[in-house]
């Protein structure tokens, strides 16, 4: 989390060169989500995961949607969840303080969102250039 500013602009560069933009604005997470689709790649390894530099940029992504999230609805903020080791999201950096939910515990983890995508994508499975943007509108109904 320290590194955000960072990342963030890592990411930017990286896309950048490859014609897209960063923004908040639905399009611009369009175009991130349709140049990720047709870029990411599985590992020559291992199917089952992606390429190795494939992972700092789905955790560049998820940083970026999930700050894009945070400037939309600013009540919800990253943390570190450690609410209970039978959760899923035990140990890991997600975005709470959702209030549109009954469960006190709700959070959303953009990275394993992200990660899921992009396997789906590498293999080829149906995706959609709208999952950034559904992403972040799921996350500010919950808000």
């Amino acid at each position: 989390m320290s590194s955000k500013a960072e990342r963030h602009a890592q990411l930017g560069t990286l896309v950048r060169a490859n014609g897209v933009e960063l923004g908040q604005d639905d399009e611009s997470l369009r175009m991130l989500n349709l140049w990720f689709n047709d870029n990411v790649e599985v590992s020559d390894q291992d199917p089952e995961r992606l390429r190795n530099l494939w992972y700092a940029v789905v955790n560049d992504i998820a940083l970026w949607l999930g700050d894009v999230i945070i400037s939309k609805a600013p009540t919800l903020h990253w943390t570190m969840f450690t609410k209970s080791k039978r959760d899923v999201s035990y140990q890991r950096h997600v975005l709470m303080g959702f209030k549109n939910v009954q469960n006190p515990n709700y959070n959303v983890d953009p990275d394993r969102v992200i990660a899921t995508l992009g396997h789906r994508a590498a293999k080829g499975l149906p995706v959609s250039g709208e999952d950034f943007v559904n992403l972040v509108c799921a996350a500010l109904r919950a808000a």
